[in-house]
């Protein structure tokens, strides 16, 4: 009989065997339409049964993408259901982004006043797991509504600084990033109270890779767009132990413009070479070194938290990939260019697990 360990490891490498493949992706991308997107992962994928009711012809873009996310969140709550004693702690705390990824959704509801998509539906793990009300947030129409909604919450406290009379003064990316960080602290400091030795190291690299990837991502975005100083950017970055030296991220702080940081970015660890003559998605090189590095943890970690949190990583990919197929069709994005926005195992080969 399998521990509660290879339990959780074996489902999430058997649902991880039921991913999208090179040739599905081949064949999404020149879909023409919502609707043939739709047929084709209702009829030939692992998201069958949750849009077995779906009537593909009437289904709008909204509509599909709360399906996929919603078949996303239930994988994730069977693997946790197998979890127990104290590592269940660990598992808790990395769901609890579906909290964050629905706190930003409705807060972009709020700024918009559009409420096309908003489907009464909450998913499954957030009404397991969730200690919110979650019913309060999910008929919210004001930000104002919504702190009564987390009212006594850890979010009440990290959101309510943002509150203001002019919503249209409202600070979206501040507000992103006080959540962004206390999940990220939230997760670490389980890891650091739940696990010991090997297993509580990689876990904390896997973390550390992501949080200096995202500032890496931060930095860039800085330095391209809004041109802030310095003081600004390294308050806002994430402290952690990554594979970059102090002094290096430094460096990257201090230089001049996007075109010396890129210099700096080729030098560094990560070796991220891009044509600065063209638009640049450092998001995309980061998200591929994330992805990559979950792929192994898949293939050769049999701890289930290592295991578990490498397939979230690859799940969440997924969806954001169909996601960008999605909006492809809709702005009439040829195929090619297309297939240069996906992150999946094209390059690694669709190795079953």
């Amino acid at each position: 009989m399998l521990s509660q360990s290879g339990a959780i490891a074996a489902k999430a490498k058997a649902m991880y065997g039921h991913r999208i493949t090179s040739d599905q992706y081949e064949e999404l991308i020149r879909k023409r339409s919502v609707t043939e997107i739709a047929q084709l992962l209702k009829n030939e994928t692992g998201f069958a049964n949750t849009l077995k009711d779906i009537h593909e012809t009437t289904i709008h873009r909204g509509q599909l993408e709360h399906f996929l996310h919603q078949d996303m969140y239930q994988r994730l709550d069977k693997l946790v259901r197998y979890a127990d004693g104290k590592e269940k702690a660990y598992f808790l705390a990395v769901l609890k982004e579906i909290e964050l990824e629905q706190l930003l959704t409705r807060i972009r509801m709020i700024l918009s006043q559009d409420f096309t998509y908003a489907l009464s539906d909450v998913p499954l793990a957030l009404e397991r797991y969730s200690k919110l009300d979650t019913q309060k947030l999910i008929v919210s129409k004001t930000y104002e509504e919504l702190l009564e909604g987390l009212k006594g919450s850890d979010y009440e406290k990290r959101l309510a600084p943002f509150a203001t009379k002019d919503m249209a003064h409202f600070d979206y990316t501040g507000c992103e990033m006080a959540l962004y960080h206390y999940y990220i602290e939230y997760v670490m400091h389980t890891i650091d109270r739940v696990f010991k030795g090997k297993t509580r190291r990689t876990l904390r690299q896997m973390w550390a890779t992501r949080i200096e990837l995202d500032n890496i991502t931060r930095i860039y975005r800085y330095k391209k767009f809004f041109h802030v100083d310095e003081d600004t950017i390294a308050s806002s970055l994430m402290d952690c132990e990554g594979c970059i030296p102090k002094a290096k991220l430094k460096e990257m702080i201090a230089a001049k413009d996007a075109k010396e940081l890129l210099a700096l970015l080729a030098a560094s660890p990560y070796h991220i070479h891009v044509d600065d003559k063209e638009y640049v998605y450092i998001e995309y090189f980061a998200d591929q070194i994330k992805y990559h590095l979950a792929h192994r943890h898949m293939h050769y970690d049999s701890k289930a938290a290592i295991v578990y949190s490498a397939y979230q990583l690859m799940a969440e990919r997924e969806i954001e990939n169909l996601i960008n197929i999605i909006e492809g069709v809709r702005y009439r994005i040829s195929p090619d260019e297309m297939k240069t926005m996906l992150i999946y195992d094209k390059e690694l080969g669709d190795v079953k697990a």
